[in-house]
């Protein structure tokens, strides 16, 4: 039942009660009217002989046999009437016509009244007594013996047989049309019933058809809507129903497609920058290196790692991180060509492939990018920073196998130029890069053995007055770190590393306390000697540096008037009260302020009014581009007025040529710094052959016998 369909049940629903109903009343009929033709034929019989009996009386009493057996004939003669029998009153038959049926004990029965006397299933036979009229004259001729009328005087009986066969075949036609009427009946109402369950069933399965072609992914499936009543409101309703899932996919199939290719764009791009991650970076390295080995030309990758990002974290938090990330990317991104591809790998570190790029013109993009980093200055509120890059670079050609080969290479590269003091850069090969590496982590027990060891190495980095001749040495201090079987490591390096792990304030007292025992010798010798001591950001916060840099000078019974501390603007402007007091209290002992990397920010002439500085270290942004920049000229002059007049001596550094050296003397600047003065030696060498061995020379001509 379960598995039959609309239409089915439909027809079932309409054909069974109906098919039931009419059957039922078609047997009614049909037995009603063989019942009704039964008694016709009954009532037929008993008229028959009713009137067949009285009209044989007279022939009886009269013995008119002839007469009789011609009423039997005219008997026969009726329809239906098989056969007809007089007989007397003793049971003899005096006339007959047809052929009796009847036996003859059937025949010598008395009948008090006409009834039927036999029947079989071809024929049916009635009887009936006939008796004496009793007349008036009768009665006038007999003597009356009571006052009751007497019966009549049965003097014989009539029987007829009728012939069932003419019955049985109208009952047979009788049936027959019943059952045509039926079956008649049946296919009208099957038709009727097959085009109700058609109409009814057709936009049903319309709307089957639909739904299963929605299901199917056809969502443009709709119905005709020509019916009425509920099955038009159900065709119209499905048509809305399905023109809004039709909608809804389409637009949820639009958002799909979005957030797909937001997925994929997320895949393969750094969430902050926008640029490529280190997953795609790494992915067109591989397509890159695969081209090299099918015959492509070398190509480059640059690995950048910004210098001073972490004072902006620190001291700003992680959204001027965020938005200083996001400038840096854009500043890359401007330098480079379209078929370059620039990444973020992670925190501060970015990667640069430039395709079919090698040699010069590779390390000219890098000293590009180095000088983009280094020229840029970050502001946030009220605050400005001046940043760098350490760049590492290395060429990929057909030796390389793999792209950690790559990776490994650029790597080195990086940290190579960071340990070499920063802002620089440094290339590796893929094939002659350093299979070991100190870890980050390890810098605290470096840094603490280094001081316990004596293998922190200060240098000298000595000074040239460019405007007059003079007498007096000035000299800045600097360190590396020196480990066996290791590259030195630079002191701006050294100090990210030492600050990390509050290991900067001791770099600095060793610093303080070379400088001073080198002023205590030169005063023995009476050499006017200055020493320029670099301080870190982490020794201007403490009261203890303040505290040290007074013991030691009372110990050797010092003034601090040669002796100059500097440190960087950006420690300035970060701790500006700190580095106030500091001054305050440095002045007190005698000793002077300088500010290292001025003029590259937009506070710089601010801070000369809150220092008070003796010397500033001009920030190489000033003096790399002298020459062929009037703009950096233009503004380097100005600079030097202004500190002119506040009787506040300006230092050049790294001045590698003379050419430079010379522009710097005609603008005025007082002091030079870089390999066309002197390279950098150890302090110690340089103390004894520049100050003290002069020194000896010079009291050894003044007092001959001495020597």
């Amino acid at each position: 039942m379960n598995r039959l369909t609309l239409r089915h049940r439909l027809l079932l629903l309409t054909l069974l009660p109906s098919t039931l109903i009419a059957i039922a009343l078609v047997a009614y009929f049909t037995y009603s009217g063989i019942r009704t033709l039964e008694g016709e034929l009954r009532t037929k019989g008993l008229a028959t002989v009713r009137y067949l009996a009285p009209i044989s009386e007279y022939g009886i009493i009269a013995g008119q046999f002839d007469n009789l057996h011609g009423l039997a004939q005219a008997t026969v003669q009726e329809t239906g009437v098989k056969a007809a029998v007089i007989v007397n009153q003793k049971g003899r038959t005096i006339a007959v016509s047809g052929h009796v049926s009847l036996a003859a004990e059937d025949l010598r029965r008395s009948l008090n009244e006409p009834l039927q006397v036999g029947e079989t299933e071809h024929w049916v036979a009635f009887g009936a007594p006939v008796r004496r009229s009793v007349g008036e004259s009768d009665v006038l001729f007999e003597p009356l013996t009571d006052s009751k009328a007497l019966p009549a005087e049965t003097i014989g009986h009539v029987f007829v047989e009728f012939d069932k066969t003419e019955v049985a075949n109208k009952q047979r036609q009788l049936m027959l049309r019943g059952l045509m009427i039926v079956l008649s009946g049946l296919l009208i109402l099957a038709a009727l019933a097959i085009a109700m369950a058609d109409n009814l069933a057709r936009p049903v399965m319309r709307l089957v058809q639909a739904i299963h072609g929605m299901s199917s992914g056809r969502l443009n499936t709709r119905v005709p809507a020509t019916s009425s009543g509920e099955i038009g409101v159900l065709e119209n309703g499905f048509n809305e129903m399905a023109a809004h899932i039709e909608e809804v996919h389409f637009s949820m199939q639009s958002r799909i497609e979005e957030a797909t290719a937001q997925l994929a764009f997320q895949a393969r791009h750094d969430a902050l920058t926008g640029l490529f991650n280190r997953r795609e970076f790494e992915h067109r390295l591989e397509k890159a290196l695969a081209a090299v080995h099918a015959g492509g030309e070398e190509f480059t990758v640059l690995f950048v790692d910004l210098d001073r990002f972490k004072q902006v974290n620190d001291n700003c938090g992680y959204l001027a991180g965020d938005e200083l990330l996001r400038q840096i990317a854009l500043l890359f991104q401007g330098r480079l060509r379209e078929e370059d591809t620039l990444a973020r790998l992670g925190g501060d570190e970015f990667s640069i492939l430039l395709a079919n790029c090698s040699g010069r013109r590779a390390s000219q993009v890098a000293e590009d990018i180095c000088n983009l980093a280094t020229n840029y200055r970050f502001i946030w509120q009220d605050k400005v920073f001046a940043l760098g890059a350490s760049v590492g670079l290395t060429t990929v050609n057909r030796k390389v196998r793999h792209i950690n080969e790559v990776l490994a290479a650029g790597d080195a590269a990086c940290h190579r130029a960071k340990e070499s003091g920063r802002n620089r850069v440094c290339e590796v090969h893929a094939a002659q890069r350093s299979d070991h590496r100190q870890d980050s982590s390890n810098w605290a027990s470096r840094i603490a053995n280094a001081l316990a060891e004596n293998r922190l190495l200060v240098e000298a980095l000595p000074l040239r007055s460019l405007q007059r001749g003079s007498d007096k040495y000035l000299v800045e201090l600097t360190a590396r770190l020196n480990e066996p079987g290791q590259p030195t490591v630079a002191l701006a390096a050294l100090s990210d590393a030492a600050e990390r792990y509050d290991l900067a304030p001791a770099i600095d007292q060793h610093l303080i306390e070379t400088a001073i025992a080198a002023l205590s010798r030169a005063r023995q010798r009476e050499k006017e000697l200055y020493c320029l001591v670099p301080l870190s950001r982490a020794s201007i916060g403490k009261r203890q540096t303040i505290d040290f840099i007074t013991h030691s000078l009372n110990r050797r019974n010092l003034s601090g008037n040669r002796l100059c501390f500097v440190f960087s603007e950006d420690t300035l402007t970060l701790l500006t009260s700190h580095a106030m007091e500091f001054a305050s209290q440095m002045r007190t002992l005698g000793c002077q302020i300088g500010l290292d990397d001025f003029g590259g920010g937009l506070s710089s002439f601010s801070h000369l009014r809150t220092i008070s500085p003796s010397y500033v270290k001009l920030s190489r942004s000033l003096t790399r581009e002298l020459g062929g920049n009037r703009a950096s000229t233009a503004l380097l002059r100005a600079v030097q007025e202004i500190t002119s007049d506040q009787k506040i001596n300006t230092i050049a550094d790294g001045v590698d040529d003379l050419e430079t050296l010379e522009q710097l003397q005609s603008l005025g600047i007082n002091f030079a710094e870089g390999k066309a003065i002197a390279p950098s030696e150890p302090f110690d060498v340089w103390l004894e052959g520049a100050v003290m061995r002069l020194a000896w020379r010079d009291e050894t001509l003044k007092n001959p016998d001495a020597g």
